[in-house]
């Protein structure tokens, strides 16, 4: 299934004006403003059908159970999931292969649309996060990256440096 235009292109231009204005300084803060923001979406298109969650305990059988930072759901059943990240402090080592592991998992206890890992960002180079997609991946998985820094095609955003500035004053 391919991924949603809107939650590729909108969702991340979100999230980075959310920096700039003060809303996301963690990956907590990053869960409820995507949480926000996918409810906006669903109320604007009057869709009664879908739920959004932010760690919902997903049974995945045998006893094992997992959290994925955001789940939508349809009539009930989890249909997308979104793993989030953020590195606004700089680079660091991140459990991107257990949440990759996580969503191996989910894709195969339910038959969910899409997954989504969606990393937030601050770094001079615009990382390209196509990994190389084993099998299970592909039409199911899309990494996503929001760098508040540079846009996609690599030019400087406009008031970063006063934003920083500010962002630094309330962390």
């Amino acid at each position: 299934m391919r991924a949603d235009s809107w939650i590729l292109h909108d969702l991340p231009e979100l999230l980075v004006a959310d920096w700039y204005n003060l809303q996301v300084f963690t990956e907590y803060d990053m869960q409820v403003a995507t949480y926000y923001w996918l409810r906006r979406e669903f109320e604007r298109t009057r869709s009664a059908q879908w739920l959004v969650r932010t760690q919902p305990t997903l049974d995945l059988g045998g006893g094992k159970r997992v959290k994925p930072d955001v789940v939508v759901f349809k009539n009930t059943l989890p249909y997308d999931v979104f793993e989030l990240k953020c590195h606004l402090e700089g680079i660091r080592a991140s459990p991107l292969d257990a949440d990759l592991e996580k969503l191996h998992r989910l894709k195969d206890r339910f038959n969910l649309r899409h997954a989504y890992q969606l990393v937030l960002y601050d770094d001079d180079d615009v990382w390209d996060l196509t990994y190389n997609k084993e099998p299970w991946m592909k039409q199911y998985l899309t990494f996503v990256g929001a760098n508040v820094r540079r846009h996609s095609h690599g030019r400087m955003r406009r008031g970063y440096e006063n934003a920083f500035r500010r962002w630094q004053r309330w962390k």
